[in-house]
């Protein structure tokens, strides 16, 4: 859409699988340097870790994720799920990102 400072991001996940890239490890968690963003479940349940804490989200659930916070996203229902990720528009994601290794074990 051209978008110079929003961006937007859906996320579809099939029941049982976590938010990876194809081939990615499941078990690994990410946060960002500097930019925050938002999830809003629009279909379905996640289960979200942010740093410590797991939760369990519904449609029209959001949750706002300050930048340093270790995040990572399941579907562990039995339904498919869809969620959106609101952020700043970054030039360089991969420069943003930071990777955990085995943040959610198993």
């Amino acid at each position: 859409m051209g978008a110079e400072q929003l961006a937007l991001n859906l996320r579809v996940l099939a029941p049982h699988t976590a938010h990876a890239a194809p081939g990615g490890d499941p078990t690994r968690g990410h946060s960002h340097r500097t930019i925050e963003e938002i999830y809003l479940v629009l279909a379905g349940e996640i289960t979200i870790k942010l740093g410590d804490d797991v939760t369990t989200l519904g449609p029209r659930d959001a949750v706002r994720i300050p930048p340093e916070t270790t995040r990572a996203v399941r579907n562990d229902s039995d339904e498919e799920a869809a969620f959106l990720l609101v952020s700043t528009r970054v030039e360089d994601h991969k420069a943003e990102s930071q990777w955990h290794e085995r943040f959610w074990p198993g």
